[in-house]
């Protein structure tokens, strides 16, 4: 597997480029209709999920604390970004 990090020929703009990921809070019906939480699954009224996305909009994961997905990003060598 390549290293896209070892190349001498790439500047920092492609160094950060596909390593943020956004971290947006989503309500069970968000997560329903986005196929994270299968239908026959009931979340609590009102619980709010944290989902990280990547650059893209595809999503990553997803949590039920804003630290743990913010932590989970860090881990895996991503720049967290918060939306609302």
């Amino acid at each position: 597997m390549t290293n896209r990090f070892e190349s001498d020929d790439m500047d920092d703009t492609q160094l950060v480029a596909g390593r943020i990921t956004y971290i947006k809070p989503t309500g069970s019906d968000e997560a329903h209709r986005l196929g994270l939480i299968p239908a026959n699954i009931e979340l609590p009224a009102g619980m709010k999920l944290y989902v990280l996305h990547a650059e893209d909009g595809s999503v990553l994961g997803f949590t039920d604390g804003y630290a743990s997905a913010y932590g989970a990003a860090v881990q895996n060598e991503l720049t967290p970004v918060g939306l609302h």
